[in-house]
């Protein structure tokens, strides 16, 4: 097979025919390597993502790119890929199927939360984020701020479990102060996150 070699948009770069192949290795920065079965990536919808909602991930995830396979643990999403492999094995890899075990899916429904570090008394602050359980849907995210005794609710319209959903909470601050918001997400079986995201900021 001839082989191919180019840079992608993310930097990284690609070798191999693509229409050619049934195995696709994904190398990061730091060395770690992954393949899956190509029709197993395009059955899923795996993306390579570099920002989201517009966002460049890096201020979150702290690398450029990230790996994302619908309904697979996170030990699975390569970051900050530098080479993407297209070939044609003898034996395509196997991924076999997942199970909530306490190690490959050690906190879910997940959250993530983020909002200025500063706000001012009387005027709205908004948090924002993302939720995601890997193959069960979000149906709602919680908000506590007296460390989680008690949750203010907030139900979600449309979900799908293929999609992360994406969520802003305006609160407005009546006193000065310290303050720190926890926020947790609820899955379609009403699991709550047993991780919740916290963001700590200061009111003035």
């Amino acid at each position: 097979m001839e082989e191919e070699r180019r840079e992608t948009a993310e930097n990284a770069t690609v070798t191999g025919e693509p229409e050619k192949c049934n195995t696709v290795t994904f190398v990061g920065a730091d060395g770690m390597e992954q393949s899956f079965p190509l029709d197993f990536l395009l059955e899923r919808g795996a993306i390579v993502a570099n920002k989201v909602n517009g966002e460049d991930i890096l201020g979150v995830m702290g690398a450029v790119n990230q790996l994302w396979v619908p309904g697979l643990p996170a030990k699975y999403f390569v970051r900050d890929i530098r080479e993407i492999r297209f070939t044609n094995e003898e034996v395509p890899p196997v991924i076999g199927p997942f199970v909530d075990d306490g190690h490959d899916y050690t906190n879910r429904p997940n959250v993530a939360a983020k909002a200025e570090y500063v706000g001012r008394v009387g005027e709205p602050m908004e948090f924002s984020g993302w939720a995601h359980d890997f193959d069960k849907r979000i149906i709602a995210v919680e908000f506590s701020l007296d460390n989680g005794g008690h949750w203010t609710r907030y139900d979600l319209g449309d979900t799908t479990p293929e999609r992360w959903v994406s969520w802003t909470f305006a609160w407005t601050p009546d006193e000065p102060g310290a303050y720190q918001m926890k926020v947790r997400s609820v899955n379609e079986d009403g699991d709550a996150s047993p991780v919740a995201a916290v963001h700590t900021f200061e009111v003035l």
